[in-house]
């Protein structure tokens, strides 16, 4: 070897002369000989972070910016500049960081399948109207009262995390939550927010044993992270869901409602923290199952659940409490309405305007009547509820729209869904008018919410009929209606609880068959379908996985569609072809984004001790000694906000918090455990996830930097809490 040539390292043999005498390619790879990289650039550590940070900084700035650069751009101009950094800068390898090009490439299969996926089920659900049954049995049990409607979606969510982690909790909870009729824009970001309080434990535990994995921690180090890190997550659910309720749901509401949030935050929250003393596979989703179980018997007995006015609410909204919705273009409530007269409309840009539609639905009354043909006896005149309408919204500032919610209206862009958003500087205008606007109704001799009756309601019982006594088969179609969803929660248990068995036999790599394409790789397929792309050209150990019936994809989405098209196959409203295309339409756009966003993380992580996820994180945990413990819950937050994972966040820099305990002299299992805690956080402002969430529900005209301004403030909140907490109870020096 030449004195001043490269340094080889060589992971099949102890000979490393053998990467100066190999004469072909098959006998460098038997060798597994690469270069050593040297651990950072010519210019110091302190240059080293920055220009490893300079790719993320870049994307933050673009992401946030008041006209933010689209991430179909930004995050493929992010992953190139990190190339280059990598390869000008830090004199990476070449084969290693052009092949972390194609195996980011291949990576963003994952989540595009399992997006793939749900949308599928969801496109299935609503064409076999399961969908819309299931939403009116949730209406029926929570009477539309939207705290109770979110409290049991944060149970839900927290299961289907515990059974599932890669996002799943997100791509199923917030179509349902939009389905119940809330705003598309405000239920992602309700959804991602509510998803940080379950991902430190994912899918059977997998951060804690898989992402902490190759640190050489005992089973009870691996239970200190556990219930450590459950303690910091209860004080941050009680301390800010309420918060991240108020996103949706008025204050004055949430006040009244304090005993039955916090009723059934219980329900969920302290059976996993009494289970994370003993395990770390089972307190998310037995949390969560209990907790869906005590929410649903406090909303039947209505424990703490105040009385809503839904004049009010609608007021305060603009969203009838009993009005459902749709995540797909086609429904049966879309349908009901087409075949009526057009939505009713009052322009949202005041009283000079007319009518935004010259199309028009009348408002109805209990009855049927339209309102237009109503007379009021004491004042014996013809009630023109446009001439009221436009009163009320000249006193109020504003308009309210009935329109259809799967089309938005220009005023209401970023609310999505076709539901006003309102300034907070509007609200004490707005509680100071609701008698007004009440009035003008009570003139008519009916309320609110009975005047503007729901017309989705009314589609759905048009289709199936009055709700069914018990007696007379309503258990059947209840259990073959919510047949999807409990399905696919039921296999995502069977295939995620390693004791049951299935799970290891889904991910067996051998028995194997082999095809090697030159340079590119070896491609590797077993008989559990895993395949994989090996040794990517030609640099040892660099390669991409994926297990074709363990994500999510195929099973349970794709197979739990299949079974509900075969199930209801005569009440299909459209073709699976028509489904298939539509799915296929909105994946282009996040295929995009997704390939640049794996592609970086790619970049960000490969090469060890000498990667630039590494560099940073050893860099400042030597350079701020004790203060690290400030910092250490936002570098978990970095991992995510990157890598989309809480596992993979905690696999990069679980080693780096290690090492700083060990510096600082203070407990490395509780460092560990904010380091959990901070990369469960950071799933609020994931990139991945956010953008998989908007194009599972068809939020296609809203930046996810819109999104990013709308969850960060929380998710810093979770962070110094848990940082609060940890020091508090477990962090000694």
């Amino acid at each position: 070897m030449a004195e001043d040539g490269p340094v080889y390292t060589c992971d099949e043999v102890t000979d490393v002369t053998c990467a100066e005498t190999c004469v072909s390619l098959e006998a460098c790879m038997e060798c597994g000989c690469a270069v050593l990289q040297d651990e950072g650039g010519p210019w110091g550590s302190a240059m080293d972070v920055i220009f490893c940070l300079l790719p993320i900084v870049f994307l933050l700035v673009v992401t946030l910016k008041p006209k933010p650069m689209a991430t179909t751009l930004s995050l493929p101009l992010a992953a190139l500049l990190m190339f280059l950094v990598r390869l000008m800068y830090l004199g990476s390898d070449p084969l290693l960081t052009s092949g972390s090009v194609i195996a980011g490439a291949h990576e963003a299969l994952t989540p595009l399948s399992i997006m793939a996926g749900a949308m599928s089920l969801f496109e299935v659900m609503e064409a076999t109207n399961c969908m819309p049954f299931m939403m009116r049995e949730m209406k029926a049990l929570t009477k539309g009262h939207p705290v109770a409607e979110l409290m049991i979606l944060f149970s839900f969510a927290y299961m289907v995390e515990g059974a599932s982690g890669f996002g799943t909790p997100v791509a199923l909870g917030a179509p349902m939550l939009i389905s119940l009729g809330h705003p598309k824009l405000e239920s992602v970001v309700v959804l991602l927010l509510m998803n940080t309080f379950a991902t430190v434990w994912g899918a059977a535990g997998t951060p804690i044993w898989f992402g902490f994995g190759g640190l050489g921690l005992t089973e009870d180090e691996f239970i200190e992270i556990s219930y450590k890190a459950a303690v910091c997550i209860a004080i941050a659910a009680y301390l800010l869901l309420p918060f991240v309720l108020s996103i949706m749901v008025p204050k004055t509401l949430l006040n009244k409602n304090r005993l039955f949030i916090a009723a059934s935050l219980s329900t969920c929250v302290l059976p996993s923290l009494g289970l994370s003393f003993a395990f770390y596979e089972f307190p998310a989703l037995i949390g969560g199952l209990v907790g869906c179980i005590g929410t649903s018997v406090l909303i039947h007995y209505r424990v703490g659940l105040s009385q809503h006015e839904p004049d009010e609410l609608l007021l305060e909204t603009g969203r009838h409490p009993m009005e459902i919705a749709s995540v797909c273009e086609e429904s049966i409530v879309h349908d009901y309405r087409k075949q009526q007269s057009v939505d009713f409309s009052v322009s949202t840009k005041g009283p000079a305007q007319e009518i935004a539609s010259t199309e028009s639905k009348p408002i109805t009354n209990p009855n049927g009547m339209a309102q237009n043909d109503i007379e009021i006896a004491e004042n014996d005149n013809p009630v023109d509820p446009v001439g009221s309408k436009k009163e009320a919204d000249e006193n109020l500032g504003r308009g309210v729209s009935f329109d259809d919610p799967v089309e938005t209206i220009e005023a209401t862009e970023d609310a999505g869904d076709g539901i006003v958003s309102f300034d907070d500087d509007e609200a004490l205008k707005r509680k100071n008018e609701v008698d007004r606007e009440r009035s003008i109704f009570q003139r008519q001799g009916t309320s609110m919410s009975d005047a503007v009756t729901t017309d989705s309601l009314r589609a759905v019982e048009d289709h199936f009929g009055p709700r069914k006594a018990v007696g007379e088969g309503y258990v059947k179609e209840l259990l073959l209606r919510t047949f999807p969803i409990w399905g696919t929660i039921l296999i995502l248990f069977l295939t995620r609880v390693e004791q049951i068995g299935i799970k290891e036999l889904l991910q067996r790599t051998d028995p194997h068959f082999s095809i090697y394409f030159g340079t590119y790789g070896t491609f590797e397929m077993s008989a559990s379908l895993v395949v994989s792309l090996k040794d990517i050209l030609t640099y040892p150990g660099l390669s991409w996985t994926y297990a074709l019936l363990y994500v999510p994809f195929l099973v349970p989405f794709i197979l739990m569609s299949a079974l509900t098209v075969f199930i209801f196959r005569k009440e299909l409203t459209r073709g699976v072809g028509k489904m298939r295309r539509n799915v296929l339409g909105r994946l282009v756009g996040p295929a995009k984004a997704l390939v640049g966003a794996l592609i970086l993380v790619e970049l960000m992580l490969n090469g060890g001790e000498a990667s630039p996820a590494s560099l940073i994180g050893t860099t400042l945990s030597e350079a701020m000694a004790g203060g690290w413990i400030a910092i250490a819950g936002f570098i978990g937050v970095l991992g995510s906000f990157f890598s989309g994972s809480t596992t993979i966040s905690n696999l990069t820099f679980g080693n780096i918090q290690m090492i700083a305990a060990e510096n600082i002299g203070t407990s490395t299992t509780s460092l560990l455990a904010l380091q959990a805690c901070g990369a469960s956080a950071g799933n609020g402002v994931c990139l991945n996830n956010i953008i998989a969430a908007c194009a599972i529900v068809g939020l296609t005209n809203v930046g996810e930097g819109t999104i990013i301004a709308k969850t960060y403030k929380y998710v810093l909140g979770f962070v110094v809490i848990a940082t609060i907490g940890m020091l508090i109870f477990f962090l000694r020096f």
